[in-house]
């Protein structure tokens, strides 16, 4: 499934941790209203992950979050 710019994300249901200790959120609990960036990483968890995925993102955090105040197209 192609996720494109504008489109709602799909239902989905994601485990969180809460005060309360770990809990369920939906998509809509999280996102709603919201703009929001997904990024997806191989090898979660691995050298190449942490030592260049990370670090490009961090980096570049600034640039997204400029982005992220502009219309959608």
């Amino acid at each position: 499934m192609s996720i494109k710019v504008g489109d709602r994300l799909p239902e989905a249901k994601f485990r969180v941790m809460s005060a309360e200790g770990p809990a369920w959120k939906s998509t809509d609990e999280l996102f709603k209203g919201k703009k929001v960036a997904l990024f997806a990483v191989p090898g979660a968890f691995t050298g190449t992950c942490h030592k260049m995925h990370v670090p490009s993102i961090v980096q570049n955090a600034t640039a997204s979050k400029a982005r992220a105040s502009t219309p959608l197209r």
